[in-house]
């Protein structure tokens, strides 16, 4: 974890000297457990900057648990993204996740591997984060003995794989450190601060950004040894 920390810091030092905006990430959302392997899950995130909502957009998302380690997964997003003249271009995108897990005591990793396709039937500027790309995001969180906070740390990789002028490269990196909150109930807080940084394009705007996600977590099943509804209790709807 400790090495992570490192080349967070690395990069927000590196960053000085380069354009940088202050944003604010929201999340609202509810998962349900259909059974102990299929989920499903809902939210809306905002994303907010000096100039209001720069982007907003509701998700759906379908998790299936082939094994306790690996979970594919689906999501669907239908974003709307602030314009240069203050209006909103509609995009739809769909994203095809595998997600690998291993735990240890009260260490946990994971391992996301994303594919993201947008698509518009309107014309509007180019933005790679709107578009086709591979991510990678490895990520580690520590449960703390008698506590409610969980600390996690991550950095997710972007790859642009469009066959143009500023594509097949590494465009952007995010780094994330924060903790949750496992509260009782179904409820689930997180908190945490990122830094995305564009690379390996021109005039690179980066984003420091502060998030918070609120998830409502519901298991549908009863178990064997249960003859009542128990709320489940997992990650944001995110990492379904």
């Amino acid at each position: 974890m400790r090495y992570l920390l490192v080349i967070i810091l690395f990069a927000c030092n590196f960053s000085f000297g380069q354009t940088n905006i202050f944003q604010t990430w929201t999340e609202t959302g509810a998962k349900l457990a259909l059974s102990k392997r299929v989920g499903i899950g809902a939210d809306w995130t905002n994303r907010i900057g000096a100039n209001g909502f720069s982007t907003v957009f509701p998700q759906i998302s379908f998790k299936y648990k082939l094994v306790d380690w690996f979970r594919p997964s689906v999501d669907f997003r239908y974003v709307m993204k602030k314009q240069l003249d203050a209006t909103y271009q509609a995009y739809s995108r769909i994203n095809f996740n595998a997600q690998f897990n291993y735990q240890k005591k009260r260490f946990s990793a994971g391992l996301r591997f994303r594919y993201q396709y947008q698509f518009s039937h309107l014309n509007s500027e180019y933005d790679a984060e709107f578009d086709k790309a591979f991510r990678i995001k490895p990520n580690i969180e520590y449960d703390i003995n008698n506590s409610i906070i969980t600390p996690m740390i991550s950095v997710e990789f972007f790859y642009d794989p469009n066959y143009s002028d500023l594509g097949r490269r590494f465009n952007e990196i995010r780094y994330f450190v924060g903790s949750s909150l496992d509260l009782n109930g179904p409820h689930q807080l997180q908190i945490g601060y990122m830094f995305d940084q564009k690379i390996n394009l021109p005039a690179p705007v980066n984003r420091q950004i502060l998030c918070l996600s609120y998830i409502y977590n519901v298991k549908l099943y009863k178990d064997k040894k249960s003859k009542v509804k128990v709320p489940e209790t997992n990650n944001g709807s995110r990492d379904l």
